[in-house]
């Protein structure tokens, strides 16, 4: 019986050091390679096939080109700011806003912001809320929202159509 006991214990004091000993080894390669992925990253050189070091010696060329009369003219078209182009401008604001987003910010999370702003300019998402009666009750939310996207797409269009006159400006 007490042999018994003795193997039981061995047994169990041999499977409790293996599991540590594996989990052990476990975080030392998980350190290990991250160790190696970091020296990896950071010789450009060698990570990353084509990469040169060699200086550009083009640049003083443009830098002469751009400080003579060239023929190259920079032109934004400005838009006028009707409902149309408010609502498309808010879309885009959608869009940014979804990228400046600091949690779940991306380009991902800009994209479903921008398809949920098309939903509110076109009026589509109030349309699909106002159908339903369980939805009902968020159709103020959403005419919030949508007047919310709609003033930042003035904003927007309002800033692009003045960097698009002053860049006409600094053109002529």
């Amino acid at each position: 019986s007490s042999r018994a006991r003795r193997r039981v214990c061995c047994r169990t004091f041999f499977s409790t050091t293996l599991s540590l000993v594996a989990s052990m080894a476990s975080r030392v390669l998980r350190i290990l390679l991250a160790a190696v992925a970091a020296v990896v990253l950071l010789q450009t050189g060698k990570a990353f096939v084509g990469v040169s070091h060699t200086a550009v010696t083009a640049a003083p060329k443009v830098i002469l080109a751009a400080e003579s009369g060239s023929s190259f003219s920079f032109s934004l078209s400005e838009y006028p700011e009707n409902d149309a182009n408010v609502s498309s401008a808010s879309i885009v604001f959608w869009f940014i806003l979804g990228l400046l987003t600091p949690f779940l910010g991306g380009f991902t999370f800009g994209l479903i912001l921008a398809a949920a702003g098309w939903g509110l300019s076109t009026g589509g998402l109030l349309s699909f809320v106002e159908k339903s009666e369980s939805t009902k009750q968020f159709a103020e939310y959403v005419t919030t929202l949508n007047d919310f996207g709609k003033k930042g797409g003035e904003y927007g269009l309002k800033a692009y159509n003045f960097v698009a006159k002053k860049s006409k400006e600094l053109t002529a």
